[in-house]
Formats: structure tokens, sequence, C-alpha cells
């Protein structure tokens, strides 16, 4: 594959669609021969290579660092947790999505406050 050649919007279709069930490539592959490219264009298709290639190591990279976030300063992680939702919450689909399942989750459970929600929604409208 030419990675010089392909966008961020085909390799995130191209990490959707890969096995993400396989094991971690070796430590000893994924820290060795590290070289700086010599030009810009070599720097983004070796990027774009290595997070297709190396995927779960970089997943296995992030939770680690997410588990070592925690211990270090447990608000931190719950403020970023909380900025991550509110960016998701800023696209429409999402937010419909969740505005249902939240609606539901609550009519479920205790319908008065559905029926108080439902009234607001109105009254808002």
């Amino acid at each position: 594959m030419d990675w010089a050649n392909v966008t961020p919007g085909e390799l995130m279709d191209a990490l959707r669609e890969v096995d993400w069930n396989m094991r971690p490539r070796p430590l000893t592959e994924f820290f060795a021969r590290f070289t700086p490219p010599k030009s810009q264009g070599k720097l983004t298709s070796r990027l774009k290579c290595n997070i297709y290639y190396y995927r779960a190591n970089y997943f296995a990279l992030l939770v680690l660092s997410f588990v070592v976030a925690f211990f270090r300063n447990p608000f931190a992680l719950f403020a970023c947790a909380m900025s991550c939702l509110s960016l998701l919450c800023a696209n429409d689909s999402f937010a419909q999505s969740m505005s249902e399942k939240i609606t539901r989750s609550v009519r479920k459970y205790h319908p008065p406050t559905a029926a108080w929600m439902r009234r607001n929604a109105n009254v808002a409208a």
C-alpha cells in the first residue's frame, strides 16, 4: 500500500475494518531501529503505516497511559473523560442517540421524571 497517498479518512476506515483481536507486535520490533525521516512527506507516510501496522501496540500504550494517569491524578482523568463526552455531544447524531437512550432509561426506571422531562421539553420547544 502506498501510504503517502492515503488520506486520514481512508486510514480511519481501514482501522475500523481491520481485526482488532490480534496480539500486539513484539516490543523489540516496536522499538527497533528508529531513525528520523528525511522529509515531511516521509514522516506522514511512516506515521500512517505505523498506526495501521502497530495498532494493537498503540492501543495498549494508550490504555497503559490512562492507567498511570488515573493513579497519579484520578480527577484529571475524570475531567478528560468529561471533555471527550462534551465533544461527542457536539456531534448531532451522537447527542440525539444519547438523548434517546437516556430518555428510555429514565422512562423505564422512573416514569414521573420522564413525564417531567417531557413537559419541560414541550415548554422549551
